[in-house]
């Protein structure tokens, strides 16, 4: 005799393995319709549930796994000839056979006591059902570049970081080097690009020249700076809304270096912080002067190129390496006077990966103190946002100019007067 708790348990059991079931059959019986192609409703997905969920109980009771394998050879065998009575039909696929078979497991589950997972399993089965014609879509709107993009995120991520060594390489100054480590940043990185990039593929340029700006800001603020630089020369009418698309764009640059120092080193981002929220709400308030004066307008393309090529990220792996080691050798020769003038130079290559180094360099053993660290990555924030306006400026239309000059005088001097300040 089972007692009332084992009861409830046993109630419970098989109440959430039919409602899995149900769940399911009821996604395919919305799907389709009124159409005579469906060889199982919500009725039959709830009774495989409940099947599945006695089999497991029979199996884990009796300690017979072969119960639960024999229903399941069972139901897999009544599927296969469902499949061959209907497989004359034009369109006929294995979609809601697979998932006759997931709702039985997903009772065995349960009746094993992983109702949770079973619950998990059998929600996102249904809304990958629910979804069909927006994944087919979305598969048929790839392009090549695209798929490649997201292999690419995957073997960087799946592939190749979990067989990097991850301990130091040598000696010094390369004991700052962790492979897996430099590795793991450039999945962070990579995968911040191509949100951007999707970001901008899903939403378009419908919402005009200022979500363009943000949105490309994301992949690549020197990208947005040097085509809207571009196209100021093609349409100086417009050179007061491109200078609010960088605007925007340098903006979610400070935004970025915020989300990776935090990430790598908090105590930095802690020191760090004022400087940016100096310059980034120095790029908002100009950018929301521009945003007053500027007209809306519906549709203005930006080329964003493809963020995840394996050059680019491996390229970017070795840029990170080599200003890593470069401002360990910079502060053991000089100490901290040497990593603020490798910041200087690096920012004018690249504010991502210096952002990397000094936050690894300071969380390391031996390495450099959160304050030296933040007003590093302040000089190379603010070197980088010298030379995008220096593009701006030089490449640009004289309406252009006019826009961003004021804009770049007001967040270098707010930035330096604040980099002073901490020192």
């Amino acid at each position: 005799m089972l007692d009332n708790t084992a009861q409830t348990e046993l109630f419970y059991q098989f109440g959430l393995a039919l409602l899995i079931g149900a769940l399911i059959g009821l996604q395919r019986e919305h799907a389709y319709g009124a159409s005579e192609d469906l060889f199982a409703g919500v009725r039959t997905y709830a009774i495989v549930g409940v099947i599945g969920c006695a089999a497991g109980l029979a199996a884990l009771t009796l300690q017979a796994p072969e119960i639960f394998a024999a229903l399941t050879l069972v139901v897999g065998g009544l599927l296969i000839a469902a499949y061959i009575l209907s497989s004359q039909r034009e369109g006929v696929g294995l979609t809601s056979e697979m998932a006759v078979l997931i709702t039985m497991l997903c009772g065995g589950l349960v009746a094993w006591g992983y109702g949770t997972v079973a619950t998990a399993v059998g929600v996102a089965v249904t809304v990958l059902l629910a979804l069909k014609a927006r994944l087919h879509g979305l598969a048929r709107q790839l392009s090549a570049q695209d798929m490649q993009a997201a292999l690419t995120l995957a073997a960087i991520s799946l592939v190749v970081l979990p067989v990097l060594p991850n301990t130091s390489i040598g000696p010094a100054p390369f004991e700052v080097v962790n492979p897996q480590k430099i590795w793991l940043l450039v999945v962070l990185i990579s995968t911040l690009s191509f949100s951007g990039y999707v970001l901008h593929k899903i939403i378009g340029t419908t919402h005009g020249i200022a979500l363009t700006g943000l949105i490309g800001g994301i992949v690549s603020s020197t990208a947005v700076t040097l085509s809207n630089t571009q196209r100021s020369r093609q349409a100086p009418e417009l050179s007061r809304e491109y200078a609010l698309a960088i605007m925007l764009a340098w903006c979610v640059m400070f935004a970025r270096i915020g989300l990776l120092t935090g990430t790598v080193a908090p105590a930095v981002l802690q020191a760090l912080w004022p400087t940016l929220i100096v310059g980034g709400g120095c790029c908002l308030l100009w950018g929301g002067w521009l945003a007053r004066q500027s007209r809306q307008h519906e549709e203005t393309p930006l080329l964003l190129g493809n963020p995840l090529e394996l050059r680019s990220a491996i390229g970017f792996s070795l840029l990170y390496t080599i200003i890593l080691v470069g401002a360990n050798v910079a502060r053991a020769q000089f100490g901290n006077t040497g990593i603020l003038v490798s910041s200087l130079f690096g920012g004018l290559v690249d504010v991502d990966a210096i952002t990397l180094s000094l936050s690894e360099l300071a969380i390391a053993t031996e390495g450099i103190d959160s304050t030296t660290a933040a007003n590093a990555i302040g000089i190379a924030a603010l070197t980088n946002t010298l030379v995008k306006g220096a593009i701006a400026l030089f490449g640009g239309h004289r309406k252009l100019r006019h826009a961003i000059a004021p804009a770049l005088l007001l967040i270098s001097g707010a930035m330096i007067a604040t980099l002073v300040g901490t020192w």
